[in-house]
């Protein structure tokens, strides 16, 4: 995958994650807001995520949020877009209907 796509996907992946933190913050009435951490992005990622389970997400944001988190770890560290099954690239058409997606086509239904 070229490093024009991976930002591109990086891009999306923090674009939902702002969605989903955003609605939490409109829901929350404290004068701190628990999301203005500083760091680097995984490190941003991770005390959202933590910050968010605590101010109680539905399931199915946690998990999002969740699997954003491991997909900017994998930015990080060279391994993104590639199933942690067979170990071959998601295609770019899975990855753009989901992001943060860890598994191809072929695989998507393994558990």
């Amino acid at each position: 995958m070229t490093d024009k796509k991976k930002e591109h996907f990086k891009k999306k992946l923090i674009e939902i994650q702002s969605d989903i933190l955003e609605s939490i913050i409109g829901e929350t009435m404290d004068e701190e807001n628990p999301f203005d951490i500083d760091g680097d992005l995984a490190d941003r990622a991770e005390a959202l995520t933590a910050v968010a389970i605590s101010e109680g997400l539905s399931s199915k944001q946690k998990e999002t949020l969740e699997k954003i988190n491991q997909a900017l770890h994998k930015m990080k560290n060279g391994d993104y877009g590639l199933c942690i099954v067979c170990g071959k690239d998601i295609e770019l058409d899975r990855l753009e209907a989901v992001p943060y997606a860890d598994k191809c086509k072929e695989h998507m239904n393994n558990r």
